[in-house]
């Protein structure tokens, strides 16, 4: 596969026990690493909008194969926290 462009996007989403799409200023991104804060307190949920099993500890990160963040769908275990994300398209 050749990537055009090569750009590198950053950013958080604050997360509740509501999953919510992961989403960026680019829907281009073509693979992502998602984080799962240290500072948090409890796990993250990571799936699509109808279910979230993919389970992340405090720390803990994924690299997905996607084309648009707003395919990943991600809420906490209990309580609120934030996710991490970089994206490359």
């Amino acid at each position: 596969m050749a990537y055009t462009s090569g750009r590198l996007f950053a950013g958080q989403a604050s997360l509740t026990t509501v999953a919510a799409a992961i989403s960026s200023s680019s829907s281009n991104i073509r693979e992502a690493i998602i984080q799962s804060d240290p500072t948090n307190t409890t796990n993250v949920l990571i799936g699509n909008a109808t279910s979230q099993y993919i389970v992340l500890t405090p720390g803990q990160a994924i690299t997905i194969p996607v084309i648009s963040l707003s395919l990943i769908y991600a809420k906490m275990a209990s309580s609120t926290g934030t996710v991490n994300w970089l994206g490359r398209d």
